[in-house]
């Protein structure tokens, strides 16, 4: 294939995450603003990442087809994907996405209503 062709092959080709963001802000533009209107169960003084934050990462790592906190924490631990997924989320960018515990630990005080 000439470099031409490869050209115009990366053309046609779309990005994965630039497609589901779009599918999500045409069908559920609200969705990472619901997230940050949960009530957070963490004592204020504790928390590091917002509530956004927190259910915004579980949500591209169920995207990603991530199976294992452990496997996002690595998989989520580059400076490029952090900053992407700050920027997806709409949140202040931090150095670092949170970490499978710390994610593991929210989800248990969450609320299953909320």
């Amino acid at each position: 294939m000439s470099r031409e062709q490869e050209r115009i092959k990366r053309k046609l080709e779309k990005n994965p995450v630039i497609e589901c963001n779009k599918i999500q802000t045409k069908f559920y533009p609200e969705l990472f603003s619901m997230f940050g209107n949960v009530d957070d169960p963490r004592h204020k003084s504790h928390i590091e990442y917002s509530a956004r934050t927190m259910l915004g990462t579980l949500y591209y790592k169920s995207i990603a087809g991530i199976s294992s906190m452990q496997e996002m924490t690595r998989a989520f631990n580059d400076d490029v994907v952090c900053e992407n997924l700050y920027k997806f989320i709409g949140d202040e960018r931090k150095e670092y996405l949170p970490h499978g515990v710390t994610e593991n630990e929210f989800l248990s005080k969450l609320n299953p209503e909320e």
